[in-house]
């Protein structure tokens, strides 16, 4: 019996085992498939200081290229009536070759909001959607007529269900997706620089520092979503290299105690990877300093899209990860593979094209099961229509012939009526003698004389 148990228990777990290589089989032959037959993907990453632009097609790297700029430069760029930046980017798109009307642009968290909150913490409310709203009203500094609210409900990788949420000013918006589309280049994702390097990550805990010339950000992932995004302005202008990286040590510091002292059970462990990306990560000399100066475990970004030997990946983070949402799976609910979770997309909705939502799909396949049900019933009513005018015209023929039959019996009914008399006289009983007699005895009785009897 026991060892009858023991063949069972091997057979369950190689049953398992190969219908979770069949599974993962399945999955890879569906990415390799997506890649082959997926189109090209262009990425724009915009700061104030400079524009990247990243082509990719079937998770290969197959070109890029970037301009730096001052802010005063931009001002001068842009012909009679253009926009400066727009001209810009489409300058540099057809210098590097890259084509592209629709395209996936990042956009800076320097002016935004975002906050990742757990839904235990939301304010009560009839909806999720009514909470999410009332805790944004209350978080975010700029009135709701002058940004642009997004959010969107996801689950840690320990299944708590958490919401990130983000605020962004409309004028800042419009202003960056208005240049691009006056030079004939349609967004059609935005997404903020922090989450595109989540996701290039792609890591349960990480630490990322990016660093830009006049800006830096920092985020802080935790549980496989960013916990803290957090952007400034700065500027290195005549600090020297020394005082520029103890600068940025510092404020990294600082922002990852101030997660400490929120998260006294839970801080963030230094051994965690620290990875630094932006144009200023190519810097040997500034990424020596800032090595020597932190305490935490520098590492080496890994992306999983094919990048070519010489591409500066880490100067190209940003367009690596909007590249992400369309090369590579999303993590799915169950934990499976995949990567980062978040796919908000900050394009607001005036600047989208038209789509079907869930409600016009329902009522279309109502209607046309209706067209579908009544068709049948339409056409039977039809064919019993066309029987009863047959019947009508049938009808008003025997009508007409009734008629004509009334008025040939009118018209014989003297005749039928002298017949009948005739019949009567032919028929009935006594002699003609005898009628004689009867007559000539009445005329008598009356003093009349009869001359003949015709």
């Amino acid at each position: 019996m026991a060892e009858q148990k023991k063949e069972a228990k091997s057979q369950n777990v190689l049953a398992i085992n190969l219908g979770t290589a069949i599974r993962k089989l399945s999955e890879a032959l569906q990415r390799v498939l997506a890649r082959l037959v997926s189109g090209n993907v262009v990425t724009i990453d915009i700061s104030q200081t400079g524009v990247r632009i990243m082509e990719t097609r079937g998770g290969v790297v197959r070109s890029w290229a970037d301009a730096s700029f001052k802010p005063e430069e931009v001002q001068t760029a842009a012909p009679m009536g253009g926009h400066a930046l727009g001209t810009m980017v489409r300058q540099l798109m057809n210098s590097s070759g890259i084509k592209a009307k629709s395209v996936i642009v990042s956009i800076s968290g320097r002016y935004t909001v975002s906050r990742l909150i757990p839904v235990s913490n939301l304010p009560p409310a009839p909806t999720l959607d009514e909470s999410v709203n009332d805790i944004g009203s209350t978080i975010m500094p700029v009135p709701a007529d002058d940004r642009y609210f997004f959010w969107q409900a996801v689950n840690t990788s320990e299944g708590e269900r958490q919401v990130f949420i983000t605020g962004v000013p409309r004028y800042i918006m419009d202003d960056q997706i208005k240049a691009l589309k006056t030079v004939g280049i349609n967004p059609q994702i935005i997404e903020l620089k922090a989450m595109a390097l989540a996701r290039v990550v792609n890591k349960e805990q990480a630490l990322i520092f990016n660093i830009e010339p006049t800006n830096y950000d920092i985020i802080i992932v935790v549980k496989g979503v960013p916990e803290v995004v957090h952007s400034l302005a700065w500027r290195r202008d005549n600090m020297s290299l020394e005082d520029a990286a103890e600068y940025l040590a510092t404020n990294l510091e600082m922002t990852v105690d101030f997660y400490n002292s929120n998260h006294l059970d839970t801080p963030f462990d230094t051994t965690n990877p620290l990875y630094i990306t932006g144009e200023m990560s190519v810097e040997p000399e500034m990424m020596e300093k800032l090595q020597d100066r932190l305490g935490f475990n520098i590492e080496q970004l890994t992306p999983p899209l094919e990048c070519p030997a010489f591409l500066p990946i880490s100067q190209y983070a940003v367009n690596i990860g909007l590249a992400m949402r369309k090369e590579i799976p999303m993590r799915d609910s169950n934990g499976g593979a995949g990567f980062f979770p978040l796919d908000m997309n900050l394009l607001p909705q005036a600047y989208q094209p038209w789509r079907p939502t869930a409600n016009h799909i329902y009522a279309a396949v109502i209607l046309i099961a209706a067209i579908t049900l009544i068709f049948p019933l339409m056409e039977a009513t039809g064919e019993v229509m066309g029987k009863t005018v047959v019947l009508e015209q049938e009808s008003a023929v025997l009508d007409n012939q009734l008629a004509l039959m009334k008025v040939e019996i009118e018209r014989r009914e003297p005749m039928q009526k002298a017949v009948g008399e005739y019949n009567t006289l032919v028929t009935r009983e006594g002699s003609f003698s005898e009628d004689i007699r009867v007559i000539m005895k009445e005329a008598e009785k009356l003093d009349v004389a009869v001359s003949a009897i015709s």
